[in-house]
């Protein structure tokens, strides 16, 4: 259901009630002012049920005012405007207010749900007949008990036959009832219904009015709800034509117009009553056949998907093998440096610690710890975001500030690897939200991999611009690029570069911290890259915190 009520739909809305209602009464009056089918009611019943509860008021307000402008139109009185209108809306909320209630408004081709509906029609009919018989019996003198049984009739068949029509069938059941495959049988049935029309006008003395049934239920098993409710329609136009003519059937010539029309009404609110059923029985078992295939079809989507979550974790179990076997060579060369050179240093083999040679020793086993530290903080932190326990502490971070910051760790690997670093589009002030340290940890990683992977005379450029909502961090190089069936895999814990080959050395964590620290301050992590050409990353960082984060603050 749609929440509001948009001004075309309130003008649509009151255009087919006031058409409707001006129709109805200009096409017959008899009993002081009856038609044989009223049909305003039916419209604006369906078009609640469609809408939710608090769109109401509006539509009962335009389909009041559309039928009054109705009445008026036909040079009614104040007295019968009014009155024709309260019992037209009292009619409809008694319906559609327990339908809603019970909730019986959203699958309405259930059983239980049609015959709930006929009975509160019923009594809701009775009641709306009641009022306009009193009206016009008071304002004009008119017959009380066969003024409402005439109201009554109109109304009962208008909403029996049309409510559930415009509430179950759908545009698409007329577009397969008309399909190339399924137009000429239609048409047939449809004729069909025609002939016994036409068979009732040229023999009235033969009262064949009961051929409808079978005709009409055959079209029904053939062409569903929809089909059954076209030839129902067909067939009520036809018979009230006749009723009203000359041609009237041998059981009905000898009563009034009025009277004809009672029978005609009460005949086909039977036979309606019964092909609304049937048609409802058969959609639901089109629709519990639809079920199970859809059923199937998702038992199968399952069997591929776990086929394929198998594949996936074969894959992410080979991936872990690898980054053990990377692990192993990575944690045990710079602890391999640790235990040598502290050992050269404990046994003096170079004679006193007064020798240069130990100052270079003890600085090497800095390094290496530095180095072996690093990579434990990595595996650590990533293990801490999947699975989800690592917390930020946003802060008020300049990126300019942390860019010389950052530019300033790798300056000397830069250098010795002849690379040049161009910051100039990263000294712009830009104030994010974020976690410094994790921020930091970003730009280092993304740094680290560049340099790795830039030949000597390469280029690094970093780039920091403010885009609104979302801070943009790019890290540009001219290295030896990525190939384009690899771009995706990058940024998946444990995964190398095919064509690595242990050329270079790492753990396949980098990328992957760089986007899961990205996503947890609510970014994205997007890579371009054109192998032998170089390969830019950008992160996109929002610039202030989510709301939900500030509110738990």
């Amino acid at each position: 259901m749609r929440g509001r009520n948009t001004p075309q739909f309130l003008a649509l809305l009151a255009i087919a009630i006031f058409a409707t209602t001006l129709a109805c009464v200009m096409l017959v009056q008899h009993a002081g002012r009856v038609t044989p089918l009223w049909v305003s009611n039916a419209i604006l019943l369906a078009c609640l049920l469609r809408r939710p509860t608090r769109a109401w008021g509006e539509m009962l307000a335009v389909g009041a005012l559309a039928a009054l402008a109705a009445d008026f139109a036909t040079n009614d009185t104040v007295l019968n405007a009014a009155g024709f209108c309260a019992a037209n809306l009292i009619e409809v909320l008694i319906v559609a207010v327990p339908l809603r209630w019970l909730g019986f408004d959203r699958v309405f081709s259930r059983t239980e749900v049609l015959l709930a509906f006929y009975a509160l029609a019923i009594a809701a009919c009775a009641v709306s007949a009641l009022i306009a018989s009193a009206t016009l019996h008071y304002s004009s003198g008119a017959p009380f008990f066969s003024t409402m049984g005439s109201w009554f009739g109109a109304d009962a068949l208008g909403l029996s036959l049309l409510v559930p029509f415009f509430m179950c069938v759908r545009y698409a059941s007329f577009g397969e009832m008309f399909a190339s495959r399924a137009w000429f049988g239609t048409a047939c049935l449809l004729a069909l219904v025609a002939a016994v029309g036409y068979i009732c006008y040229a023999l009235p003395s033969w009262t064949l009015s009961f051929l409808y049934f079978p005709v009409l239920m055959l079209l029904t098993f053939r062409r569903g709800f929809a089909g059954g409710a076209l030839g129902l329609f067909l067939a009520l136009a036809i018979s009230i034509y006749l009723a009203v003519s000359h041609h009237a059937s041998a059981s009905l010539v000898h009563h009034s117009a009025a009277e004809r029309i009672a029978i005609v009404q009460l005949y086909y609110a039977v036979i309606g009553f019964t092909i609304i059923l049937a048609g409802a029985t058969l959609d639901e078992r089109r629709a519990l056949e639809k079920s199970l295939a859809l059923s199937a079809q998702r038992a199968e989507a399952a069997r591929e998907e776990a086929l394929l979550a198998k594949d996936m974790a074969e894959k992410a179990s080979h991936a872990k093998s690898s980054f053990l076997a990377n692990m192993s060579h990575e944690l045990r060369t710079p602890l391999n440096a640790v235990l040598g050179f502290s050992e050269i240093i404990h046994t003096e083999m170079y004679g006193p610690n007064g020798d240069t040679r130990y100052r270079d020793y003890a600085g090497l086993i800095h390094s290496a710890g530095t180095h072996l530290l690093d990579l434990i903080g990595d595996i650590l932190d990533m293990s801490k975001i999947e699975a989800g326990k690592l917390e930020l502490h946003r802060e008020r971070v300049n990126t300019a500030a942390l860019v010389r910051e950052c530019v300033e760790l790798v300056g000397e690997r830069a250098a010795a690897g002849g690379i040049e670093l161009d910051m100039r589009d990263a000294l712009t002030p830009v104030f994010v939200s974020a976690d410094r340290r994790a921020l930091k940890q970003i730009l280092l990683n993304l740094l680290s991999n560049a340099i790795k992977f830039t030949p000597i005379g390469g280029i690094i450029a970093l780039g920091v611009r403010d885009e609104g909502a979302l801070c943009h961090l790019t890290v540009s190089d001219t290295g030896v690029g990525i190939a384009a069936a690899e771009i995706d895999r990058l940024g998946n814990p444990f995964v190398q570069l095919s064509n690595n080959s242990g050329k270079h050395a790492g753990t396949g964590l980098g990328l992957a911290l760089v986007r899961g620290l990205s996503e947890l301050h609510g970014g994205r992590m997007r890579i371009h890259s054109i192998e032998g050409q170089g390969t830019t990353v950008t992160v996109l960082l929002p610039i202030k915190a989510p709301v939900a984060e500030v509110l738990a603050a």
